[in-house]
């Protein structure tokens, strides 16, 4: 007979651990489907940024299709160069999350000053910090690339393609301040637009400056990076613009997004550091892995890349369940609702494993198929596949971790425990198994990837652990905002 080992929750209220049958399984999730307020809540929550993700995945899928017509010295330059861009975004993200736990709870109870304060602080950490990622993209990108190999090809190119799209990183602060605080206010669609637009203008960009098409110049990896500033420029026009109209949520006064005292970020700060310095220390740890796989040759690396532009097409759901679930469960907690907040993260759990399962699925399956799109070598398409294999089968732990870090966890305000868990795993798993496969084991690179990915494993572990405990819940917002 099947059984599954849980323990004490609002879904199962029984002390200890106990063995629960699968019809009792069956008969919670049948509840989950049954909870119209629930299923609400995520599909108008969840389906835009689920669509946004995939938009924005897709469009980095385009992007290393097209370049990938150019060779793989082409594909291995980019990607490193959006390794240095991706540590960047992930240090937009933790403090953009960080705040939109504040957000999100700030919304739920009705206070609009401090959702406007919060946003605010945000903004202003994001931007500033975006002059400093540009000006060493922008005055030393050899340097940049060089941390990550020392292939001349791949460096100039890399470098070449680093350097234009510095141009993006404050636009890309303020577009991404600005999305996050609006799915934290259940405006989903507006960054759902914005991306839509920005993806239209890059792909037309890409095919006329690429491949200098209809009288346009014939500028490579450059052109790629033109059509990026571009689109990029195009998207945080419509977002700003979007925001000021008077239906929006944000459009307050912009003298009450910067309202705000020290004491007030000193609040914010508390919540929002573990959180940003969680994906600053992670966006270390994928940089080490780079670092590793890297090690095996440029070959190996540009089968990674493949594999993981693919990847994140897939994994948007994982993004937008999470997304989803800090925005309800913050909400939630605002509204005073814990019992609500605890019954949203057991279905949000279920719905990530499930949806894991099918999507690792039709990864394995489609692979082969995928990998045909790349103008690449059969050693490169015979090891991108295998990784995509191993990427699949874990695929259902990935994004039911990343449901706990990104939702459960940090809508609940616990985001300690989130930056731990995860770097824990990170530092004291998978980069060592990194190095080890690489550097000591001198293993195929599907093979290197499948033991990074048993990260995912210990992970897993002490989400769930923590999910059961109930410590993870906490109102950040019963006091007057100061």
């Amino acid at each position: 007979m099947n059984i599954y080992l849980t323990r004490c929750s609002p879904v199962y209220p029984i002390k200890g651990y106990v063995f629960m049958k699968t019809p009792q399984l069956i008969k919670n999730v049948k509840n989950m489907i049954a909870d119209k307020q629930f299923i609400g809540a995520l599909l108008s929550i969840g389906i835009p940024v689920v669509i946004q993700n995939a938009i924005s995945s897709s469009l980095n899928l385009v992007d290393v299709v097209m370049i990938g017509k150019l060779g793989e010295s082409s594909i291995s330059g980019v990607g490193l160069a959006n390794q240095y861009f991706f540590i960047y975004v992930l240090l937009l993200f933790g403090t953009n999350s960080g705040a939109g736990v504040y957000i999100a709870q700030y919304w739920g109870k009705g206070d609009k000053k401090s959702v406007m304060k919060t946003a605010g602080v945000a903004l202003t950490i994001s931007f500033f910090a975006s002059l400093a990622f540009a000006a060493v993209a922008g005055f030393a990108p050899t340097l940049c690339i060089k941390l990550f190999t020392t292939d001349i090809e791949t460096v100039r190119i890399g470098a070449s393609y680093l350097s234009i799209i510095s141009l993006t990183f404050p636009l890309t602060a303020i577009s991404f301040a600005l999305a996050q605080a609006s799915r934290s206010v259940r405006n989903t669609k507006l960054p759902m637009m914005a991306s839509a637009i920005s993806l239209i203008v890059n792909t037309m960009l890409n095919y006329l400056l690429i491949f200098g098409k209809f009288g346009f110049p014939e500028l490579g990896v450059e052109g790629a990076a033109w059509a990026t500033v571009i689109a990029r420029l195009v998207e945080v026009s419509f977002m700003i613009f979007a925001t000021r109209k008077k239906e929006n949520p944000l459009s307050e006064p912009l003298n009450t997004y910067f309202s705000y005292d020290f004491a007030f970020v000193k609040t914010i700060m508390r919540t929002s550091f573990p959180v940003i310095l969680n994906e600053f220390l992670w966006a270390i740890g994928v940089t080490l892995y780079v670092l590793a796989y890297a090690r095996s040759g440029t070959d190996a690396y540009a089968a990674v890349q493949i594999s993981q532009t693919v990847d994140k097409l897939f994994f948007v759901f994982a993004f937008g369940i999470g997304s989803a679930g800090g925005v309800m469960i913050g909400n939630a907690l605002g509204e005073g609702q814990m019992e609500k907040a605890f019954k949203y993260a057991w279905y949000l759990n279920y719905l990530s494993i499930f949806t894991g399962i099918f999507l690792g699925l039709l990864l394995m399956l489609l692979s082969p198929l995928v990998v045909k799109l790349f103008n690449v070598s059969d050693a490169i398409r015979f090891d991108a596949v295998r990784v995509m294999f191993f990427v699949g089968l874990f695929m259902a732990l990935k994004m039911c971790n990343a449901l706990q870090i990104i939702g459960t966890l940090r809508g609940g305000g616990d985001t300690k425990y989130a930056l731990y868990m995860e770097i824990g795993s990170v530092y004291l798993v998978g980069v060592p198994l990194a190095f080890i496969g690489t550097a000591v084991l001198d293993l195929p690179i599907y093979w290197v990837v499948f033991l990074v990915s048993t990260e995912e494993i210990v992970k897993a572990y002490f989400g769930f652990k923590r999910l059961h405990s109930r410590r993870w819940a906490n109102n950040l917002v019963s006091t007057k905002a100061t």
